[in-house]
């Protein structure tokens, strides 16, 4: 195999994570608990769209290996709206680590090839 082959393992395994319709604290303690869930270094691209109040967090992960589960239990103030975007095994891989510590309804779903999308609900 040569790198370029590497670096296409590598991409499939980044999972783009958006957290939205919620408090502050809520996206935090979900965008905490995925970026200590897997290995390597997350994007914490926590950037706020909208005006002075943050409305969409975001992250990239890096879930090429399956989530750690953390001991200490993890509770939301109320439903929060996810989305997962990237290869289909990465994908599955973050929404199962979700599904661990959260109650999880599936909103809709895109998939292609190389990529799937998903929106999630999520409460405790």
């Amino acid at each position: 195999m040569g790198s370029q082959d590497k670096d296409k393992g590598s991409a499939a395994a980044e999972v783009g994570v958006t957290v939205g319709n919620c408090s502050p604290e809520d996206a935090h303690t979900v965008l905490d608990l995925l970026e200590h869930s897997f290995s390597g270094e997350a994007e914490a691209g926590r950037a706020a769209e909208g005006g002075q109040a943050a409305t969409v967090w975001g992250a990239t992960l890096d879930a090429a290996k399956p989530a750690e589960r953390q001991a200490a239990p993890v509770r939301l103030k109320d439903t929060v709206s996810v989305t997962l975007q990237g290869g289909p095994r990465a994908v599955d891989r973050v929404q199962a680590a979700l599904a661990g510590y959260f109650t999880v309804e599936v909103a809709g779903a895109v998939s292609g090839d190389q990529e799937k999308e998903i929106g999630l609900r999520i409460r405790s």
